[in-house]
């Protein structure tokens, strides 16, 4: 299935374009998935990637397209984690 995109990347109207203008949409989003987990993703329009809490990853968009690959998946920081849990991050582990 092909889905057209409402703005266009690269216009030659001098018009900046932000996150806001490639936003994925809402259909999109709730048909994916994680790759590795299946569980659901948070979207985070401020960082443009998704987010699966249950593998620990998050995954980059490019041009509108997520990259659902494992190995495209970057690993989630202790305070990322709890950006999106809202929880906060554990205490650092003692040495010793």
């Amino acid at each position: 299935m092909l889905m057209k995109m409402k703005t266009p990347l690269n216009t030659n109207s001098g018009r900046v374009n932000t996150n806001a203008d490639r936003a994925i949409s809402a259909q999109l989003l709730s048909l994916l998935v994680c790759p590795l987990t299946l569980s659901g993703l948070i979207y985070d329009k401020e960082r443009d990637q998704l987010v699966s809490l249950q593998a620990g990853l998050s995954y980059p968009i490019k041009g509108q397209v997520p990259i659902m690959l494992e190995e495209a998946g970057e690993p989630l920081t202790d305070g990322a984690r709890a950006h999106y849990t809202k929880t906060p991050p554990p205490p650092p582990k003692k040495e010793g």
